[in-house]
Order: C-alpha cells, then structure tokens, then sequence
C-alpha cells in the first residue's frame, strides 16, 4: 500500500503537475507551428499557379 501512495502523493504535487503542463504546452505549441507551415505552403502553392497560355 506504501509504495502506491507514493505514487499518488507524486503524480498530485506541485512539480510534477507544472511539468505535465509545460509539457502539454511545448506539444500544443509544436502542433500549432506545423499547421500554420502547412497552411502558408498551401497559400504559397495556390499562388504561384501558372496562368494558362493565350490561343
């Protein structure tokens, strides 16, 4: 029973829940830079489309 209390007392104190939310926002942050990255290529791609020749 000891050793499973510590394991609560451990997962409900102050410094792990800081790094479990720090790391919840560097993942937050890393998922949000790769969809913008992927929204400007798409922006850059529709842009630069060639013009179709005049017949």
């Amino acid at each position: 029973m000891k050793r499973n209390s510590f394991f609560f007392e451990f997962i409900k104190s102050g410094p792990f829940i800081l790094l479990l939310v720090l790391a919840i926002l560097i993942l937050a942050g890393i998922l949000i830079s790769n969809h913008r990255q992927k929204t400007v290529q798409l922006k850059e791609d529709v842009l630069y489309i060639a013009p179709k020749p005049n017949k």
